[in-house]
């Protein structure tokens, strides 16, 4: 039941922390302060770069997914950064910003 889960944007910080699968919002909070916050924030308010506000998108879980494997706009994509799992991990968490 691996059904990927979407958050808007990650930036920049590319390189990947070594982290056990561990549960969604302890290691998703973990990876989203290195690779997103720069950008988001820590609360999802930041909009750095014109990075979306999380606390307000209506992205799901799919979408969001998207955003961070692909990227768009200024926003890289990740899917070379991260395994597939640690950005279920950072979406997960991203949902709970709202």
């Amino acid at each position: 039941m691996n059904f990927r889960l979407a958050s808007l944007c990650l930036f920049f910080s590319v390189s990947v922390l070594p982290v056990a699968v561990a549960g969604p919002p302890a290691t998703g909070q973990v990876l989203y302060q290195k690779n997103c916050a720069r950008c988001h924030g820590a609360d999802g308010r930041k909009g750095l770069n014109g990075a979306h506000d999380l606390t307000k998108s209506n992205l799901n879980a799919f979408g969001r997914t998207f955003l961070v494997s692909n990227g768009l706009g200024k926003m890289p994509s990740f899917k070379k950064a991260l395994t597939p799992a640690q950005i279920d991990q950072v979406v997960a968490y991203s949902l709970t910003l709202k």
